[in-house]
């Protein structure tokens, strides 16, 4: 049963990120900054965002080092807030690269998850947020969909052609 959850929370992580490079692939660079009305998230903070998510988690919940994150988070974790000078940002395609490695590796740490461990709650205050291992990795696929969201709004108010549908 526990490879059925592993392989139901993957599926639904590559659906999520299938979704959300399917929304940024065909926003011109120069829109990157666009906010559909005042505050809203822009592309560029998605991606910094997910990216900085996923290393989160690693750290988090696997152990692993912090590689971007620490120099990222005031520019894409919780509570930051977007701004629309593009000097305030990463190039984008060290963003986009943190966006691929970052989630390629969180997939490895959790195929590295022994059937216990996939079903164990998360350590610390973590626990709060998604029960079990398996669980994250529902929570990380709904949290990517929201934000994919986002990005279908970002691309209607710019008169992009639907990705989807």
């Amino acid at each position: 049963m526990s490879n059925e959850l592993l392989e139901t929370g993957l599926a639904a992580l590559a659906f999520a990120r299938k979704a959300t490079l399917g929304m940024i692939d065909t926003v011109p660079d120069d829109k990157l900054l666009h906010q559909p009305c005042p505050g809203a998230n822009h592309a560029m903070w998605t991606i910094g965002h997910l990216a900085c998510t996923d290393e989160h988690f690693m750290n988090k919940v696997f152990g692993r080092p912090f590689n971007k994150f620490e120099a990222w988070q005031d520019k894409f974790f919780m509570n930051s807030k977007p701004t629309e000078n593009l000097a305030d940002y990463p190039p984008i395609t060290e963003v986009k690269e943190a966006l691929a490695n970052n989630r390629e590796q969180l997939i490895s740490c959790f195929k590295a998850l022994d059937p216990a461990k996939l079903t164990s709650p998360l350590p610390g205050d973590l626990k709060d947020f998604a029960p079990s291992h398996a669980a994250l990795i529902s929570i990380i696929a709904w949290h990517e969909g929201m934000h994919a969201g986002q990005l279908a709004v970002i691309r209607k108010s710019l008169s992009l052609a639907p990705v989807f549908g």
